[in-house]
């Protein structure tokens, strides 16, 4: 509980000189979404099998060592693995015909819903470590250029795109900075001489509450320092045209062009395992 941040790695950049990492932010995050709308769109374990391979790719592109990407699933499997049972136990079939293996008045439990409900946390898995993959690998300067030259066209139509990408983004980046909190907190409790390791699940919980008031208004104020920031460096704009330069322009590369080709095969080769498998 102490170790928080040693445990939740999810948004935090690691620069390790990779060939992901030194990416155009541009043709990652396309790559991304392509491979979140690939994702989303398999349905069979065949094909999955081939997104597996592609994320085992992408892993050893990103060259961050298994452990490391390990530590991220760990807070949401406990929450999966609850999602998966009532999933199973309250499938119900868009047709008459399950296989039946258990049942006891509203539960049951079916082969259906175990192969429908293992699907769907698969998928679960996939999306969030393609995300957490995309956060580890590109900075957050270079996460809010790409999403506004990606999103540029939208802004001649009278959209905050900047705004809205900057919120975006710095709602990611925060996840690391309230963990580092809520250790600092924990920390600061456990030298008092609480025991956040002692007691059943509702005890620890109990513990845990009074932690949430000084974790919200320290999170309040660091937003409302961050606004002040902005504001002093004229962040805001306020007339018309008004738009942000760039201290550093973005070029694509050779490497940046094959890598989205490569990702354009892959989502084609997964589609059409997924449309001709049998299972």
């Amino acid at each position: 509980m102490i170790e928080l941040s040693r445990n939740i790695t999810f948004g935090q950049f690691v620069n390790n000189g990779s060939s992901l990492t030194r990416m155009d932010p541009r043709i990652k995050l396309m790559s991304a979404i392509l491979l979140i709308a690939l994702v989303s769109y398999v349905g069979t374990y065949a094909a999955f099998a081939v997104c597996l391979f592609g994320c085992l790719a992408v892993q050893w592109a990103s060259q961050l060592p298994g452990s490391y990407i390990w530590r991220t699933f760990r807070p949401i499997v406990i929450l999966l693995l609850f999602i998966f049972v009532f999933q199973v136990l309250l499938y119900s079939s868009p047709t008459q015909y399950t296989t039946l293996i258990w049942h006891w008045g509203i539960f049951s439990i079916s082969q259906e819903g175990i192969l429908h409900s293992a699907s769907a946390i698969v998928r679960a898995l996939f999306l969030y470590y393609l995300t957490a993959l995309l956060l580890f690998t590109t900075s957050l300067v270079d996460l809010t250029d790409g999403m506004e030259a990606l999103l540029s066209p939208l802004q001649r139509l009278g959209l905050p795109v900047n705004a809205f990408i900057m919120v975006l983004v710095i709602a990611f980046k925060f996840v690391p900075i309230l963990v580092g909190e809520v250790e600092r907190l924990t920390k600061a409790q456990a030298a008092r001489g609480v025991r956040f390791d002692s007691g059943n699940f509702i005890r620890r919980a109990m513990k845990i509450g009074p932690l949430l008031i000084p974790l919200f208004l320290s999170g309040l104020r660091r937003s409302e320092l961050l606004a002040m920031a902005m504001e002093a460096r004229c962040y805001s704009g306020g007339r018309r045209g008004w738009r942000r330069s760039k201290r550093r322009q973005l070029h694509i590369e050779r490497f940046d062009v094959l890598a989205l080709i490569f990702v354009i095969a892959f989502c084609a080769v997964a589609v059409v395992v997924n449309i001709f498998a049998p299972f």
